[in-house]
């Protein structure tokens, strides 16, 4: 009876903590890049604070860019990404899509990103500043199926921040290059059923 009563505690512990777990080391890398632009003046992106404009911007369609899908490479890969409006001074967005494609091809992306809002942070506050998003989701023909049924995440870490052409200010916004990382993370109620898949399997075999 106490080890049952230890098992079930152990599970609602697992179910506790999952709640406040975003991402750890059961995350699943999907997708991964490093900064393609080793000199730095060629960038990925374009925040644009300035009240007439508030839009952020990015892609790539040089060489250099290595991505690696599930963990297989793809050479000169490039991506393309819609114009997605900056909705408040706080670096909120709308919805967007962002498409990877294979080296010489324009279509049939081999991963597409679709996300509902996000945020660009441009205060520079901490070690990184980055463009992050909600409510996403993944497809594309190198996606493994069943992926879906846990929570989809990424983010581009941006370096070599360039001030906007005719400002003197970060404030208004910049240009910059960018790693990406994204990733599939159990979801609190997938936690909570392994945990209690596994205690049904040992109940079994005692």
């Amino acid at each position: 009876m106490k080890k049952s009563f230890v098992s079930i505690s152990i599970v609602l512990l697992m179910c506790f903590f999952a709640g406040f777990t975003s991402i750890d080391a059961k995350a699943n890398t999907v997708a991964t890049f490093a900064d393609p632009s080793n000199d730095g003046n060629t960038s990925l992106f374009t925040v644009d604070f300035r009240p007439t404009q508030m839009k952020l911007t990015g892609g790539w369609d040089s060489t250099g860019l290595l991505l690696y899908i599930h963990g297989n490479p793809f050479a000169d890969a490039w991506f393309e990404m819609t114009e997605v409006d900056i909705t408040d001074a706080f670096g909120t967005t709308g919805d967007g899509e962002i498409n990877f494609y294979a080296n010489g091809t324009t279509t049939n992306p081999l991963l597409t990103i679709s996300f509902e809002s996000g945020h660009v942070d441009y205060t520079n506050f901490g070690a990184d500043v980055i463009f992050a998003a909600d409510e996403v989701e993944f497809s594309g023909s190198e996606i493994i199926p069943g992926l879906f049924s846990e929570e989809q995440i990424f983010s581009f870490t941006f370096a070599n921040k360039t001030l906007l052409p005719g400002s003197d200010t970060f404030n208004d916004g910049f240009t910059a290059t960018a790693a990406f990382t994204s990733s599939a993370v159990p979801e609190p109620a997938t936690v909570c059923i392994l945990g209690l898949g596994a205690l049904c399997l040992t109940r079994r075999k005692k």
